[in-house]
C-alpha cells in the first residue's frame, strides 16, 4: 500500500487482520523488510504496520537535508491517514530516534515503545562520521558505502557464519536513494534528544546488540537510565541490526513486552 502524506509518497505494508496496532520503523539505509521476522511473529495477535522511510526502499525521496522532526511528522501523518489513534511503536537505529521523538512530542499516540540499537544524543565524532558518509554518497553514490556499512553493522564473524544475512543487509543499503541517505544522515547528525529523555513516562524497552558499534551498549544503558521505568536488554552475538542477527531472542522480548502493555 502507498500513503501520500507530508509532501511525498510512502510505501507500507500491513500484516495481521485484527488486534492492537504495532508500528515498526527501520534504520537509515534499511527498509521495511528488516522487520519480516518480527511482523510474522506478531501477526497472529496484532495488526503490524511497517513502512519505508522517506527516500528508502520503495518510498519516494525528497531532496535536501531532513530533520528528525520531519521524520517524526512522517510517522504521525502515516498513522493519521491509516486511521491509527494509538499504537505500540518499535524502532531500530534511526527508527529508534523517531520513536524517541514520538514519545516526547506525541506521547498520546504511543501505548508502549521499543527502542533498539539507537542513540539519543550526537557526539562530534558521530556527527562528523555521518556528514562524511553523506558526502561520499553525494560524490560516488550509495554503492560506495555498501560494504563499509554492513561491516559496521555486523558482529564479529557474521560474514563467515551467515553470508545470507550479509547479502540481505547489502540489498537494503543498495535500495536506499542517495537523496534519502543524505537527507537522513543530516537528521542523525543533529540528534539531541538526550536532555529530554527524563520527560518520557510511556513504558519503554531499550535493546542493544552486545557488539553494536553504531550505538554501543554503554550508550544504550545510559538511555535506559534516563528513561524512567524503562527495561534494558543486551543481546549477545549481535551487532547493530540485532533483530536480523538474533531474531528469536529479539522478537520474543518485543512480543512479551507488547503483550504486557496491551491493556494500556
Amino acid at each position: 500500500m502507498n500513503f501520500d502524506v507530508n509532501g511525498t509518497q510512502f510505501h507500507g505494508r500491513v500484516d495481521g487482520q485484527s488486534g492492537p496496532w504495532v508500528i515498526l520503523i527501520h534504520g537509515l539505509a534499511c527498509d521495511l523488510t528488516m522487520w519480516d521476522e518480527l511482523a510474522a511473529a506478531l501477526a497472529d495477535r496484532y495488526r503490524v504496520l511497517r513502512y519505508d522511510a522517506r527516500g528508502h526502499g520503495q518510498s519516494a525521496a525528497t531532496p535536501g537535508d531532513y530533520s528528525l522532526d520531519l521524520l517524526v511528522t512522517d510517522a504521525v501523518a502515516i498513522m493519521d491517514v491509516a486511521g491509527i489513534e494509538r499504537a505500540h511503536i518499535g524502532g531500530l537505529s534511526m527508527g529508534g530516534m523517531v520513536t524517541q521523538g514520538l514519545l516526547l512530542d506525541h506521547p498520546d499516540r504511543v501505548i508502549s515503545a521499543t527502542i533498539a540499537d539507537s542513540r539519543h544524543t550526537t557526539t562530534p565524532a558521530f556527527t562528523t562520521a555521518w556528514l562524511e558518509r553523506a558526502e561520499t554518497v553525494r560524490q560516488h553514490g550509495v554503492e560506495a558505502v555498501v560494504v563499509s556499512t554492513v561491516e559496521r553493522w555486523s558482529s564479529a564473524g557474521l560474514a563467515e557464519r551467515r553470508p545470507d544475512l550479509i547479502a540481505r543487509m547489502e540489498r537494503m543499503v543498495r535500495a536506499t536513494s542517495p537523496d534519502g541517505y543524505c537527507g537522513c544522515a543530516a537528521a542523525l547528525a543533529r540528534l539531541n534528544y538526550g536532555p529530554r529523555l527524563g520527560e518520557i513516562t510511556t513504558p519503554a524497552l531499550v535493546i542493544c546488540g552486545s557488539e553494536d558499534h553504531g550505538a554501543p551498549p554503554e550508550n544504550t544503558r545510559q538511555m535506559h537510565r534516563m528513561i524512567k521505568g524503562s527495561r534494558f536488554l543486551e543481546i549477545e552475538q549481535a551487532g547493530h541490526i540485532a533483530n536480523i542477527e538474533q531474531p528469536a531472542r529479539f522478537n520474543a522480548a518485543v512480543r512479551d513486552f507488547i503483550e504486557e502493555h496491551d491493556a494500556a
